[in-house]
């Protein structure tokens, strides 16, 4: 797992450990669950629609229909920690873009593409290794990621 996967598995290790919170907000939780699945897999992600949808169903008919074993509040979390922990397992079986590294591999050597990759790598290193670039080099990696 190359080290920005692991910052990203951490984030969701995190909301899952949320869940277990004694001071839960189901709100609140969702709107940072929200934030990191969108960070890491874009805005299309069909968990983003799967986490929006999380409600506590107090509705009569719920409550009525199961024998009082059911929880709406526990079920909501259950459905979350489903959703984050597939997001974790996406990560660790398949990593994240490694498929999409073999274009750079064109315009930067290994050590260049670690620094790039690297999420603790300062701002002004990756700026120095872009600046290398040719102008129409530049020009073909921002036009492959649209």
């Amino acid at each position: 797992m190359s080290p920005r996967d692991k910052k990203y598995a951490e984030l969701i290790k995190k909301q899952i450990s949320k869940l277990d919170n004694e001071q839960f907000d189901l709100d609140a939780w969702k709107s940072s669950a929200y934030a990191v699945i969108k960070r890491i897999f874009g805005d299309f992600d069909p968990r983003l629609k799967q986490i929006e949808g999380l409600r506590i169903d107090y509705s009569s008919w719920t409550l009525r229909d199961s024998s009082a074993k059911y929880k709406p509040l526990e079920s909501s979390k259950n459905i979350g920690r489903e959703i984050m922990q597939s997001a974790l397992e996406e990560i660790e079986v398949f990593g994240m873009d490694t498929d999409s590294n073999h274009d750079f591999e064109k315009y930067f050597d290994d050590t260049a593409l670690k620094t790039l990759q690297d999420p603790n790598a300062s701002p002004e290193d990756k700026l120095k290794i872009i600046k290398k670039l040719k102008k129409s080099d530049l020009e073909n990696i921002v036009a492959s990621l649209f």
